[in-house]
């Protein structure tokens, strides 16, 4: 019997987690979900509010809301009240952040190797365009459902 892509997907991306949540020689206690929201903080120079995280990343408010909670604890980030809505709050990394995003990266550039050995350039072009259209026909689903 042949596997659901979606399936396969799912296995991938487990591993994927299992993965980055066994980061070794990295003095930090983050989750491979919080590992992921530091580097998108550090890697982006424009303002970022929770709203931005749960879009990029398609997660719920409640999702996003206890892992910015954890990384705020850690020391990882600082919420900043915006002037004219204290309601909303600007989402900062830390210079902690920024250290560990630079021992993390190296984690992820490794990871990536690993899953690409053996398959060359073409393949994965094939299968970014294949799972921008899947992305695509998902988003598009979504806003018609």
């Amino acid at each position: 019997m042949e596997h659901r892509i979606g399936m396969e997907i799912r296995v991938l991306s487990k591993y994927m987690g299992r993965y980055l949540d066994d980061i070794h020689g990295i003095d930090c206690m983050l989750s491979g979900p919080q590992g992921l929201i530091l580097i998108y903080l550090c890697e982006n120079d424009e303002e970022i509010y929770q709203k931005d995280i749960e879009k990029y990343f398609n997660i719920r408010r409640s999702t996003a809301t206890g892992l910015l909670n954890s990384l705020e604890k850690n020391g990882y980030i600082t919420k900043e009240p915006v002037e004219n809505d204290k309601r909303m709050k600007k989402i900062k990394a830390t210079e902690h952040a920024y250290s560990t995003v630079e021992k993390i990266d190296n984690h992820v550039i490794q990871l990536e190797k690993i899953m690409l050995d053996g398959i060359d350039e073409k393949e994965v072009k094939q299968f970014r365009n294949t799972i921008s259209k899947m992305t695509l026909n998902l988003v598009k689903e979504s806003k018609n459902g």
